[in-house]
């Protein structure tokens, strides 16, 4: 239902890199144990690598493995303000072809101020991959792991989707602190993997042309769609002072576009909103299913295809 799109993979292939024993320990004890791996870490130690190990050798086991890409900023499975969900049913294929069988608009490419949205997503794509056959699920997860509100959402998430293994990679013991709050949970396992020494470390300009160039792709060709207000909801109004005029600071503002089950059909970017004439006017990629359309989310982010100046985010909103 949603848009496909080819997705560059700028990781270090799984074929050119020396597999660490402590991942191949960790690989047998998730096939014995099955459940929910969640994978937490800072930035560039190496989660995405790891979990796509995981992945791979686990079908390769016979698993049929889904895999949640809970990364926002920096996503592999969906565009950037996304988290995805798809299903390796034991015959394992390529990452950049895989088709995402849902995916939840989060809005933003940080989870900070965004804790609700962030947990719901993954609450509802893992209850979707629960619902078919597999007993196996990775969570990958953004690097926001350090100060207070970076702990809190983490904290949450666990207790929210009740995860069976932790995958703590590290370079210092540096989410020690979050890892606290799981003393005692006879439930969990937690597994320390020590962060490899050759982990590219990417700039934050570097990611930044990362999410520029998988929106660029994102919306290669696109067309304008009309969307009647009155037959869907409008939600995420709470962040903007929306009168019943189209304001000009929301012109250019991400949007997703939610079927029946507030999954994304497609991403949009806002052209007019005249909630007089019950009338939203946006850009959207040429995808089947928009006659679906239930709900019209307000993002956080200004695009602009024109200029390599994506992603700022409007002043107050957090």
């Amino acid at each position: 239902m949603f848009t496909s799109f080819h997705r560059p993979l700028e990781e270090i292939s799984l074929h050119s890199i020396e597999v660490p024993e402590s991942w191949e320990r960790l690989e047998s004890e998730i096939q014995k144990a099955k459940g929910t791996v969640m994978v937490i870490g800072a930035p560039d130690t190496g989660k995405t690598t790891l979990t796509r190990f995981l992945v791979r050798e686990l079908c390769n086991c016979g698993e049929a493995v889904a895999y949640i890409d809970g990364d926002i900023g920096q996503s592999i499975l969906g565009p950037p303000t996304t988290q995805a969900m798809a299903v390796f049913d034991g015959n394992f294929r390529d990452f950049g072809d895989i088709r995402p069988e849902a995916i939840y608009f989060v809005g933003s490419v940080s989870p900070r101020g965004n804790r609700l949205e962030t947990i719901v997503g993954l609450k509802k794509l893992l209850e979707r991959s629960q619902a078919g056959r597999t007993r196996i699920a990775i969570l990958d997860t953004t690097g926001y792991v350090t100060g207070e509100d970076a702990i809190e959402l983490k904290y949450q998430k666990m207790d929210l989707l009740d995860p069976r293994h932790i995958v703590a990679l590290q370079h210092n013991q540096e989410i020690e602190p979050l890892l606290r709050s799981q003393r005692g949970r006879e439930s969990v396992v937690i597994h320390r993997i020590p962060s490899s020494s050759r982990v590219q470390t990417r700039s934050q300009e570097e990611r930044r042309r990362y999410r520029w160039s998988r929106f660029k792709a994102y919306f290669r060709t696109v067309r304008i769609h009309q969307v009647d207000l009155r037959k869907v909801s409008l939600t995420g109004t709470h962040r903007f002072r929306i009168s019943e005029k189209f304001h000009d600071e929301m012109e250019g503002l991400l949007i997703g576009l939610n079927g029946p089950d507030n999954f994304l059909i497609t991403l949009g970017i806002l052209e007019i909103l005249d909630r007089t004439r019950g009338a939203l006017s946006c850009l959207v990629p040429s995808v089947a299913g928009l006659e679906m359309t239930q709900t019209v989310r307000l993002g956080y982010m200004r695009i602009d295809l024109s200029e390599e100046t994506n992603g700022e985010r409007f002043p107050g909103l957090d």
